[in-house]
């Protein structure tokens, strides 16, 4: 049976790399070109605003409706999701292996596409992002083989 072509994702909220799993027991082969960084945030959340009641003098306070580091968090898992995407129509992989910071996982569920879902072959909720390549090998050990 020949070897499905499969790439692992390692991402939390400011970068993502990309490594080439030939077979299930070989190292993994980091992607060089495909070491994708977020923007940075040039807007900081203040602090909320207030609100009078019409009635009386009580005052509420307004809730912001997202912050920005949110917004920054979904740009970036939008920026990785259209990438993939481009990637899976050019045929640069068969499977995919996700291993994400969690907040940074629920937007990318959000934001790929059935096509590249159809490929994920896993996905771990963790972020492996500051692992050297020896090391990211041995925790994700138990997930490959399995």
């Amino acid at each position: 049976m020949k070897q499905k072509k499969t790439w692992v994702v390692v991402a939390n909220g400011d970068k993502a790399r990309l490594f080439d799993l030939p077979a299930r027991n070989t190292p993994l082969v980091p992607l060089d070109d495909h070491v994708w960084k977020a923007p940075e945030i040039h807007e900081y959340a203040d602090t909320q605003g207030m609100s009078h009641s019409s009635v009386g003098s009580s005052q509420r306070r307004m809730a912001p409706r997202t912050e920005p580091d949110d917004q920054a968090l979904d740009a970036f898992a939008r920026d990785i999701s259209e990438k993939l995407s481009a990637a899976r129509k050019r045929e640069e992989f068969e499977r995919l292996a996700l291993a994400a910071a969690p907040r940074l996982m629920g937007y990318l569920r959000e934001h790929l596409d059935s096509d590249v879902k159809a490929t994920i072959w896993m996905e771990i909720d963790r972020d492996f992002t500051h692992l050297p390549l020896d090391e990211l090998r041995k925790v994700l050990e138990p997930h490959l083989n399995s």
